[in-house]
């Protein structure tokens, strides 16, 4: 791992995709017990630039479920983007629920180096929620 240093031009260099299953509801928004991991901060030593991130039901979900991202330092999780994922009844001609967080290619999110993300539902969905995040992270240019 090499330092960034300053006024070195700091580029997207490697795609990434995390991808995490959350089924247990957390309702404790402030001191969450209910998280999975998504991001592990171990893997982010540069930094990452987040541009998709999305939750899809595995099965219906049989009520409007609150989707939950959480930054991640150590054993702190801090609320930073929630979403509502609606009640669709998937079947062969029905699309599974899906709903988007806000991250995109113009409004990215930013994780700074050493920082983590955590998912987490509002309510328990037996066959779980999935969540997915995409985007780059930064090294250095030589």
């Amino acid at each position: 791992m090499s330092a960034i240093a300053t006024n070195q031009f700091i580029a997207v260099q490697s795609p990434v995709a995390y991808t995490a299953v959350a089924t247990a509801a957390n309702t404790d928004f402030d001191t969450p017990t209910q998280v999975v991991e998504l991001i592990p901060p171990e893997d982010n030593t540069q930094g990452m630039r987040l541009t998709w991130i999305y939750a899809i039901a595995r099965a219906d979900p049989t009520s409007a479920v609150n989707c939950q991202l959480y930054r991640t330092i150590d054993a702190v999780h801090v609320l930073i983007d929630s979403s509502l994922l609606p009640d669709v009844v998937a079947s062969g001609t029905v699309a599974n629920p899906r709903v988007l967080f806000s991250p995109t290619e113009d409004d990215p999110l930013f994780l700074h180096p050493g920082e983590g993300l955590s998912f987490a539902i509002g309510a328990t969905v037996a066959d779980g929620i999935v969540c997915r995040a995409s985007g780059g992270s930064y090294t250095p240019l030589p």
